[in-house]
């Protein structure tokens, strides 16, 4: 387990290793990480490969596995893997999906025949307008749904004993539809589990501020989502990418409720990482070797990818938080963000919130908060 990670009675203990695949997908996402990919990575993984990789983690105690990509249904062997991940002992094996391949429902089953036993779907919008615009795929919302549907009516029969979720990457064209999209998923698609992340201005989001939003805009929606949340839909409903500081001051307060609702900090399983690589001398914490990058996700963001402030070191939650992800700092500075400090009343910041978001800054005048540049998609 990293050592950025709260003993939390509601993480899964498996530990997990997320394998990359390969790059190619068959989405185009707006936001997407890996902005253009090279030819490399257009290739998929050998299958001798994927299973040195599998029998690696596991004789070093993992019992979770996920797929990922790019698209990991693209992967033609990935019925194969999923498989050999079953033979070898996994006992928790995902996908993290655009589920658009799980519409056929052959294909679907042939996974669960293998041992697949849960899926996560990144799904960013609840109406085509806006799924179809974020991805740049038309017709994709509608392949969608029939994939979430297909996964359901499996989920109800037991087949996928870990799961149906949805991961949505709130951005700048989706973060204002969060309650809709709640809506949508819990009561429409009849999902029990659905967790937003805050984009990662990196890819095609770098400095870009028209797809990221500010935390400050975001906060009140979230708020009213969490909310809705426990006086209604009573689901699993988790967020990641918020900086502590930026929570409301009565969801610190309340420490069961926190729990519940703060997915990367209490709830993501201790997650290691294997993905292609050309680099030959370690980047970080990720260790280069015989063409694969490896390292624990939970390291990577609070080390590499993300960023705390100076003043960071005087928080009482600076040892849970991640920090920043560093291009929101590029785009929107530092203003927003203060310590957490106890006070008579309970936990609070030392600095009052702003009363309104930040402006983007200026490319030309944006100082550099420089962040490793190795990609991957969001785990979750």
């Amino acid at each position: 387990m990293s050592g950025n990670q709260v003993q939390s009675e509601l993480r899964d203990a498996r530990r997990n290793v997320e394998i990359n695949v390969g790059k190619i997908c068959n989405n185009k996402c707006v936001f997407c990480l890996d902005g253009m990919p090279s030819k490399e990575d257009h290739t998929f993984i050998p299958f001798e490969v994927m299973k040195s990789e599998l029998e690696r983690w596991r004789a070093e105690g993992h019992l979770s596995v996920g797929f990922l990509g790019g698209e990991p249904t693209t992967y033609p062997k990935i019925v194969e893997a999923v498989g050999y991940a079953k033979q070898l002992g996994f006992t928790r094996i995902a996908l993290a999906t655009n589920a658009m391949m799980l519409r056929r429902e052959p294909f679907l089953d042939d996974l669960l025949a293998a041992g697949l036993s849960r899926v996560t779907v990144s799904m960013h919008g609840h109406t085509a307008a806006l799924e179809d615009k974020l991805t740049m795929v038309p017709g994709g919302f509608e392949k969608k749904c029939t994939a979430l549907r297909n996964l359901v009516a499996r989920r109800d029969k037991g087949l996928l004993r870990d799961g149906v979720s949805v991961n949505a990457v709130i951005n700048g064209w989706n973060y204002q539809d969060i309650l809709p999209m709640m809506h949508f998923f819990f009561d429409e698609m009849r999902l029990d589990d659905l967790r937003i992340n805050f984009v990662r201005p990196e890819g095609y989001a770098e400095d870009n501020a028209e797809l990221v939003p500010t935390y400050t805009g975001l906060v009140p929606l979230l708020i009213r989502a969490i909310v809705l949340n426990e006086q209604r839909f009573k689901k699993v409903f988790t967020f990641g990418g918020m900086p502590m500081c930026m929570l409301p001051e009565a969801l610190l307060r309340d420490e069961a409720l926190l729990s519940r609702y703060v997915g990367d900090v209490y709830r993501d399983l201790s997650t290691d990482c294997s993905i292609r690589s050309d680099a030959v001398m370690d980047d970080g914490v990720a260790k280069s070797e015989g063409g694969r990058s490896r390292f624990n996700w939970q390291d990577r963001k609070r080390f590499d990818l993300k960023y705390q402030m100076p003043s960071c070191q005087r928080c009482e939650k600076t040892s849970v938080c991640e920090g920043v992800w560093r291009g929101y700092l590029d785009i929107y500075g530092e203003e927003e963000f203060a310590p957490l400090v106890t006070t008579p009343t309970g936990i609070g910041r030392t600095n009052a919130r702003l009363k309104q978001a930040p402006l983007a800054r200026p490319i030309e005048k944006r100082r550099r908060y420089h962040r490793r540049l190795l990609v991957l998609n969001q785990v979750g």
